[in-house]
């Protein structure tokens, strides 16, 4: 819509006309205040981020399970604070073509409790994990959803000689072939999931400087994206030479 179309009209009265209803788009423009809606951004992701990577610590080093008291009260506390932010930042863009784009920029910084829940349990491998070669004993078809698709992947059985039976699902393009040997490193303990391969050297350590590294770059993205936004609802607010609210 163009800034002509907002321009104030004058009927044969004399009067000009009041300006139309605002849409949600429009209203979310009119909301925004740069450095209070950073500051807020800044402190849903750091304390989303805390609280999922303080339960999946908690749950991998200290308690039975998962499954317990501490570490879901933990996990529960860092969804409410990402759902915060999902709202704050998204949701209240309305149903407008911008939603799209609104999840678009904060994609890298909704990552970053995922980032931190790896690296805790990429910790997890480096300090108890076991490496052994295991046995393919059976391989099958699945198909799951993602993204409103259903995609092919592979459910691996796997036989290892001291962890048992585990399973392992793959792209097809990644898929082992039954009877073959796979490379597992696994948690003896059960409250970290395995993986292929070798463990990692100073896991932790790597995925909290890609979540730092998400977090500066999303930031970022997050301020030039607002400050757009801002800057398009003072360009139709002047068009009516009225103030902001």
């Amino acid at each position: 819509m163009s800034d002509q179309q907002f321009a104030p009209q004058y009927p044969s009265s004399g009067h000009p006309v009041p300006p139309p209803v605002k849409n949600a788009e429009q209203a979310f423009e009119d909301r925004i205040r740069l450095g209070r809606d950073l500051i807020v951004g800044v402190v849903l992701v750091l304390a989303g981020t805390g609280f999922i990577g303080a339960s999946a610590w908690y749950s991998m080093f200290r308690a039975d399970s998962f499954w317990t008291t501490v570490p879901l009260s933990l996990l529960g506390i860092g969804a409410l604070f990402f759902l915060a932010q999902v709202w704050y930042f998204v949701l209240r863009e309305g149903l407008s073509a911008k939603i799209a784009a609104a999840i678009g920029v904060h994609l890298m910084l909704f990552a970053m409790p995922i980032l931190v829940f790896i690296g805790v349990n990429e910790q997890v491998l480096s300090e108890r994990g076991v490496t052994e070669s295991c046995t393919v004993t059976s391989q099958e078809k699945v198909y799951v959803k993602s993204g409103g698709e259903r995609k092919p992947k592979y459910e691996h059985t796997l036989e290892c000689p001291t962890g048992g039976e585990l399973t392992q699902r793959t792209s097809p393009h990644n898929k082992f072939e039954v009877g073959g040997s796979v490379t597992i490193t696994y948690d003896p303990e059960g409250r970290a999931a395995h993986r292929t391969g070798e463990p990692n050297g100073a896991p932790l350590a790597l995925f909290g400087g890609i979540a730092a590294a998400a977090f500066v770059v999303g930031t970022a993205i997050r301020a030039v994206y607002l400050n757009w936004r801002l800057k398009k609802g003072a360009r139709r607010r002047a068009a009516f030479a009225a103030p902001g609210y």
